[in-house]
């Protein structure tokens, strides 16, 4: 009798420490997850629902349209298609620079008994700290006509006169590139130094036993060890090349002509209040513009996730 009346004891007070538990996980996970419903789920409710409506953010002049909206985007605005090409471009030309780079110096670094390692480590993860907005503000003044990247390369002869970096699509690219690189490489080295690691030196030390180069042992061990990682890196890359946007906004705000402009730079200075030229800018179409650019972009992580499989089933 006893017995059973302690197990019953024992039930209920495991119950409370469960209850007291989930409680108590609840008011932990509480904060995030308001936050997440006003700041994320909300927005899509509302992008959504606008989409199909003709919107300048004044009631009386809300009409709805349907999927007018939709039909517009894919018919008459040519200009919209074209940042998505020039998007594209500016991924091209960054992502090839910007993972190879990483991984030259994170081997680098990964070498043991280098002097000064962890200084260099710090100073190329530095640029990631900084906002992107400061990045794009020092990018301008380097790149201006009497910048200093002018003054460097009339020193070294390499130019006869100052280049005026604003004036072409090439020289403008150029530029984005070469501050979108500096920007972002420095968290790539971080993630190929924890993915080199974690390679067991065996690995090495048995394939120079059996006379393997440096380059054999770099493309039959090194690569398919880090290639998890290395198709991870290579996501967030493609991911944050797309969604490009305040940099953008800084450095040229598109020029010349808007050929440097990329999709999501251009939904910003187009749509958002505050930042477009218009009065009441048609808030109804960018959000359909907003929805097409979500599909765009999980149809590109699909794509992406598909090819990956092929490519890690050869290594």
């Amino acid at each position: 009798m006893a017995n059973s009346t302690n197990n019953v004891q024992l039930t209920k007070s495991g119950k409370k420490a469960m209850r007291a538990d989930s409680i108590q996980g609840f008011l932990m996970i509480l904060l995030p997850l308001i936050g997440f419903l006003i700041l994320q789920v909300y927005p899509i409710i509302w992008t959504f629902r606008w989409a199909f409506y003709n919107y300048n953010g004044i009631p009386s002049y809300t009409t709805f349209a349907g999927v007018d909206n939709f039909i517009k985007m894919f018919t008459t605005d040519l200009t919209y298609w074209k940042t998505w090409v020039q998007t594209l471009t500016f991924g091209v030309l960054k992502i090839p620079f910007e993972i190879p780079l990483a991984m030259i110096i994170a081997l680098l670094l990964s070498r043991k008994g280098g002097k000064l390692t962890g200084f260099f480590r710090s100073a190329y993860y530095l640029p990631n700290v900084i906002s992107v907005v400061v990045v794009g503000l020092l990018i301008t003044n380097i790149f201006t006509y009497s910048g200093l990247i002018n003054t460097w390369l009339l020193k070294l002869g390499i130019i006869k006169e100052n280049i005026d970096w604003f004036t072409t699509k090439g020289k403008a690219l150029t530029m984005l590139v070469s501050g979108a690189v500096w920007n972002t490489f420095g968290i790539n080295v971080m993630y190929f130094l924890a993915a080199l690691c974690n390679v067991p030196e065996d690995l090495y030390e048995s394939a120079t036993l059996d006379g393997a180069s440096k380059w054999t042992q770099f493309w039959k061990i090194t690569v398919p060890m880090i290639s998890p990682v290395l198709s991870t890196i290579l996501l967030l890359s493609v991911i944050g090349t797309l969604g490009v946007n305040e940099y953008i906004i800084v450095v040229t705000n598109g020029a010349p002509s808007g050929t440097t402009q990329t999709v999501m730079s251009y939904l910003t200075t187009k749509f958002v209040p505050g930042f477009s030229s218009e009065t009441t800018p048609p808030l109804g179409y960018g959000c359909a513009m907003s929805l097409v650019t979500t599909v765009c972009f999980g149809l590109t992580s699909i794509g992406y996730n598909k090819i990956n499989k092929k490519i890690n089933s050869i290594f």
